[in-house]
């Protein structure tokens, strides 16, 4: 075996050194880059809100609301005010909550405390649904 002197190794650590670095600065190598945000899709009648927590909303399943608000969070979303209300539409996001106090003694809330389920919108697509009434069973 052959001996190896603390120089010429040395020097071999250095050159290990240069030629992982760019890896690093990179973060190929590192193996902790944020994952992107999960985006999920719901399908729902697009709704204003009367009031002013949230302006657009979702329903789903009949009575389940979700609040929609822009990419950013914003409350006044562009992609949600082209779409012309009623409509069905397939909204993709990210998903979230957030819980509302219910004011405080000197500004109260005319809401109650509760959580509310929303989603930053990143695409909608308006969907094809007669809104019209259906027709009844035996009528011509």
């Amino acid at each position: 075996m052959e001996k190896v002197s603390r120089r010429s190794a040395m020097r071999a650590a250095a050159a290990g050194a240069v030629a992982i670095s760019p890896a690093a600065l990179v973060g190929t190598a590192t193996g902790a880059e944020p994952k992107e945000p999960k985006l999920w899709t719901l399908e729902g009648e697009l709704k204003l809100h009367p009031k002013v927590i949230y302006r657009y909303y979702i329903v789903l399943l009949g009575d389940l609301e979700c609040a929609l608000y822009g990419s950013d969070h914003s409350r006044e979303p562009d992609q949600l005010a082209r779409v012309q209300l009623p409509d069905f539409v397939r909204v993709r996001g990210v998903l979230g909550t957030a819980h509302h106090t219910g004011g405080t003694k000197e500004n109260p809330s005319p809401f109650p405390p509760g959580w509310t389920l929303y989603m930053d919108v990143h695409e909608v697509e308006a969907l094809k649904y007669d809104l019209g009434p259906k027709p009844q069973p035996g009528l011509k």
